[in-house]
């Protein structure tokens, strides 16, 4: 199993997301935050499920949502670089990764 690592750029996009659900419904945001969990658990059991989308860097599609979430891996660490809409620029994620 992989070591996740959030970064807090990824901590504050979940956070933010989670906040624009809970508006949205109540509870809405804490089922987006399952939703996020599970994709994440699935990462950390396999991260190579997903394709690149850069040289280094995946994308895994959180289920029900319309996020993705943008990781690299590292030896046997996950970091999870950012979680952005699926309708952004990729241009965004490209400028928070780096």
């Amino acid at each position: 199993m992989f070591t996740i690592i959030l970064k807090p750029g990824a901590e504050e996009d979940i956070d933010g997301i989670f906040k624009w659900y809970e508006e949205q419904r109540e509870g809405l945001g804490y089922e987006f935050l399952l939703s996020a969990d599970q994709c994440i658990n699935t990462i950390q059991l396999n991260p190579f499920f997903s394709f690149n989308v850069a040289e280094q860097i995946r994308r895994a599609v959180i289920p029900r949502f319309p996020y993705n979430i943008y990781y690299t891996v590292e030896g046997e660490f996950v970091f999870i670089h950012l979680v952005m809409h699926q309708f952004r620029e990729p241009e965004t994620w490209q400028n928070r990764i780096g």
